[in-house]
């Protein structure tokens, strides 16, 4: 069962793929562009947290290029498919337990975290160490297709 099955209506996406679709991967862009469409012209929802966010971003604003900060704020907080997920005292709590049951570093402990504690269905991400997580279904961008 793909991540386009009909059975994942809340997909949280980590920031790779992200970075793979804004700068139009050779191997993903195109897979990635079918599941934002799909996203788009169904009930689906993409969800991410704020640490994808300082991720994008710092990169442009390392470079000096304010337009591109200005287009990933664009798009990630006027998309309507999108939801920008806030750091709570419940993520935070979460985040600890996925660091003490699978040794992650942080930043990627609060991503699991916030998808699961925002009611995602699963996660794309092309961190395969992340699949050994049991909580949540995770894909990687492989298992997108072509």
């Amino acid at each position: 069962m793909g991540l386009s099955s009909a059975s994942y209506r809340m997909i949280f996406i980590d920031t790779v793929p992200f970075i793979y679709f804004f700068e139009d991967h050779p191997q993903y862009a195109q897979s990635l562009q079918n599941l934002f469409t799909e996203i788009e012209i169904s009930d689906k929802q993409i969800m991410t947290s704020l640490i994808t966010y300082t991720e994008i971003i710092t990169r442009p604003l390392t470079q000096g290029q304010k337009r591109l900060v200005d287009k990933y704020r664009a798009y990630f907080t006027g998309s309507k498919n999108l939801s920008l997920l806030p750091f709570t005292i419940h993520v935070a709590e979460t985040t600890a337990h996925i660091r003490s049951r699978y040794g992650f570093k942080t930043s990627d402990a609060i991503q699991i975290a916030s998808a699961l504690s925002f009611g995602a269905d699963c996660i794309l991400s092309n961190e395969a160490g992340w699949k050994k997580v049991s909580e949540i279904p995770v894909f990687c961008m492989e298992d997108l297709g072509g």
